[in-house]
């Protein structure tokens, strides 16, 4: 058999490099595997075979706790987590995959997704605070990116460990816009749609804002603390400041609260205010026009209107809107925020609390719109995972809720016979299907 080209995904190649890791379990070593295996993925067998003899793994202990937020807090990621979350994380999230940012050594630092998807990845050892380096767990498309240096895909039986096999993935490394050194990895993670031919170019382009983003920023500079101090009137709210409060999820009119004060705010404030307040690392007005008006044509529009927000916030002392880029200065939390901590950790009564029903609910904002779709469905997924018969049933009388036949059917198994919610759920069920009592 000749070498030629294949696709990745296709079954026939698939199949070929099944019978190679047949081969190597068998021998300990391939035999003819420049004819089954492409020369990358061939490579890198090679080499976690000899990191790891007869397959087995050297995962070490993952980093959790204190240590893992230690080892976030110290990489440059976390200074353009923004940046990274609306260009990488939310889209990828939002099509069913899962998004990984690693170090250097491929330390998994974080991993975001879907709650039913990252339980399943962590059943394999793809969890943050774990070591993926093609030392530790062989070929995978983070430790083969971190190990060439370049972008890579992996698919299905490529990887090396078996586990692996049913996922597919696609990572590009970063590079120290400075120093030109890697500095760590980006990954997607999922079915087949992590290699689709759109994610390594999405992947790229994210990578070269870090590096932009980063470039733009000078570093710290500790021999020089006056300069911090001179500039931190500029940057923060006077001291003390009092946390502001933004309502946004559900019917109610969405509301600013500071202290005794509340102000009931307009659609387009509370778009505003909304969109500034997921990205605590500012955004711009071109990013912002987009986002509200789905074009950067409307920058002046943009412009106007913050002009105008600015006017109302002045009744609220200690929150201010900076410039370039646009962004809050002061404590603020939001409805949002808590329900999507209590989504994040698994915890079903805070989100069913906090989350009231969609966000800004008249908004027509495309952001907007994509953000209240994705923490709705986040939601909607944890319940029907472990949600309590009377906790689906509360989330079933939301008017987004009303037609979810899915949610009806989910309550009925979980509802003893004789709970008032069962029969309410019935008496829904068959009138959505036009059943007749």
């Amino acid at each position: 058999m000749t070498a030629t080209r294949w696709s990745p995904t296709d079954s026939a190649y698939q199949a070929r490099l099944l019978r190679a890791h047949e081969d190597l379990r068998a021998h300990s070593e391939l035999r003819g595997g420049r004819d089954l295996v492409r020369a990358p993925v061939l490579a890198s067998w090679r080499r976690s075979l000899a990191a790891l003899p007869a397959g087995a793994l050297r995962t070490g202990e993952a980093l959790d706790g204190e240590e893992l937020a230690a080892a976030r807090q110290a990489h440059l990621f976390s200074r353009v987590l923004p940046l990274l979350r609306s260009r990488l994380i939310d889209p990828a999230v939002e099509a069913g995959l899962m998004v990984a940012l690693g170090d250097a050594t491929g330390r998994l630092l974080w991993v975001e997704g879907r709650p039913r998807l990252i339980s399943r990845a962590e059943d394999m050892g793809f969890a943050a605070g774990a070591d993926w380096s093609e030392s530790a767990m062989g070929t995978s498309a983070p430790a083969l990116a971190l190990t060439t240096a370049s972008s890579m895909q992996v698919v299905g039986a490529e990887h090396f460990h078996e586990a692996v096999h049913p996922w597919s993935c696609s990572a590009v490394p970063v590079r120290h816009p400075h120093t030109r050194e890697t500095l760590g990895v980006l990954d997607v993670t999922g079915s087949a749609e992590a290699v689709s031919p759109l994610v390594l170019p999405l992947l790229e382009a994210t990578a070269r804002a870090v590096q932009e983003e980063l470039r733009s920023r000078p570093p710290a500079d500790p021999s020089q603390p006056h300069r911090a101090a001179a500039r931190r009137p500029r940057i923060l709210p006077r001291s003390p400041a009092r946390p502001a409060e933004l309502l946004l999820t559900g019917p109610r009119a969405p509301l600013l609260r500071q202290g005794s004060r509340s102000l009931e705010l307009s659609g387009r404030h509370a778009e505003l205010l909304t969109l500034l307040h997921l990205r605590p690392g500012g955004i711009s007005g071109a990013e912002l026009a987009e986002q509200l008006h789905g074009s950067i044509a409307a920058e002046g529009t943009v412009r106007a209107e913050m002009v105008r927000l600015r006017t109302v916030l002045t009744s609220l002392p200690d929150l201010e809107i900076g410039s370039r880029p646009y962004r809050l200065l002061g404590p603020i939390g939001s409805d949002l925020q808590r329900a999507r901590a209590a989504l994040e950790r698994g915890d079903v009564a805070a989100a069913l609390e906090h989350w009231r029903g969609d966000l800004l609910p008249t908004s027509e904002a495309p952001a907007i719109r994509r953000w209240s779709r994705r923490e709705g469905d986040h939601l909607r997924e944890l319940l029907l995972e472990v949600g309590t018969a009377a906790q689906l049933w509360r989330f079933a009388q939301r008017p987004e809720a009303e037609a979810d036949l899915e949610m009806l059917m989910a309550i009925l198994e979980l509802a003893p016979a004789d709970a008032p919610e069962r029969s309410a759920a019935v008496a829904r069920a068959r009138a959505l299907r036009g059943e007749s009592g």
